[in-house]
């Protein structure tokens, strides 16, 4: 199995809302611990209008992170295609890959946070045809290798060509967020490696890994279950009371969330109390979300819980520690992650 970190540094340290309350800085020194225990892949979220600081300027953060590692991964989950000029995106992109000599993983999606598309002033309705027509410039754009014109009713770009090329050929590789069962077989069909979320039970994602095997088995293509990265909540608890904590910092992320997808006039939010057994205004079980599917627990609890990741067929788990710790970092890696990796050899695995 692989295991990889998800999440993203805030500029304003503090408390902790989506992300782990760790500076940019000093986000950067848990991804190169990160890099020095043996986690794969770092993958940063892109977020905006929060009133929190969560990370806005993912490119330009992965940059960064690709000067201060050497051999970790570096994936965007997601870049919000909707948003971004795909000349400017594509540029970007390159950029990236050059400089972290072909580590980067280019994460997309369409987004889903209503106040996000207000404040850009872009109709949420239209995302999806931004989207798709988005990629299949971007993927062509990759590939030009003389000047070219472009032109839609949404764009139009003249005598261009995207500088710097890319590392990765004929692209960096494209992962897609998605959870219906129609997302993801359309993921599988238009050739995008696939991102599963952290809210949905074991049983859950083991039923979407499926759904991809299955367009993928329709149209002939080989199936690699690397090529699919399931975030998980990591919440390490050695006592009783570690776990309460941990489920109380769990429900409040659960809760934002929740507030960001649905209000459209959000922009600075306070938690609703979360106990230990309920959270929100909505009543929503928020320990059972993560009772039922994160990483949770003890370290033998925490592989108890990855054999059932694995046994519904998952190989590349991405790790979002809301804590932020060190410790949990190294107790992850140097206790569980043993009984699931063996050096060099990805299809050779202690869980077989």
């Amino acid at each position: 199995m692989k295991f990889g970190l998800f999440g993203g540094a805030q500029a304003v340290p503090g408390e902790v809302v989506t992300e782990a309350a760790l500076g940019y800085h000093e986000y950067g020194d848990y991804i190169q611990t990160a890099e020095r225990l043996g986690y794969e892949s770092a993958w940063m979220v892109e977020h905006h209008f929060t009133g929190f600081s969560q990370l806005s300027a993912t490119l330009n953060y992965i940059s960064y992170l690709s000067g201060i590692t050497s051999k970790i991964r570096l994936g965007s989950a997601v870049v919000v295609v909707p948003w971004h000029n795909p000349v400017l995106l594509a540029e970007q992109v390159a950029t990236v890959d050059q400089l972290s000599k072909g580590r980067y993983d280019f994460g997309v999606g369409r987004g889903y946070r209503a106040n996000e598309f207000k404040g850009f002033g872009i109709d949420i309705s239209e995302a999806e045809d931004i989207f798709h027509e988005t990629i299949a410039f971007m993927r062509r754009a990759f590939s030009e290798i003389d000047r070219w014109s472009y032109k839609s009713d949404r764009w139009t770009f003249n005598d261009i060509i995207v500088e710097p090329p890319v590392v990765q050929l004929p692209y960096p590789p494209m992962w897609v967020g998605a959870g219906s069962e129609k997302s993801i077989r359309a993921a599988a069909r238009n050739d995008f490696n696939l991102l599963l979320d952290q809210m949905t039970s074991f049983e859950g994602i083991g039923e979407r890994i499926k759904w991809y095997q299955d367009e993928l088995d329709n149209l002939g293509k080989p199936f690699d279950p690397y090529r699919i990265g399931v975030t998980r909540g990591l919440m390490v608890a050695n006592n009783d009371n570690q776990r309460k904590d941990a489920h109380v910092l769990r429900g409040k992320f659960i809760n934002e969330v929740q507030v960001l997808s649905a209000d459209k006039n959000m922009q600075v939010r306070s938690f609703n109390p979360v106990d230990e057994k309920r959270g929100g205004a909505d009543g929503d079980d928020f320990v059972g979300i993560s009772e039922g599917g994160a990483v949770l627990g003890s370290s033998d609890e925490m592989g108890e819980r990855v054999q059932k990741l694995h046994d519904v067929g998952v190989r590349n788990i991405l790790l979002h520690d809301l804590s932020g710790s060190f410790d949990a970092l190294h107790q992850f890696a140097e206790e569980v992650m043993p009984h699931f990796v063996i050096s060099n050899d990805p299809t050779n695995e202690a869980a077989e």
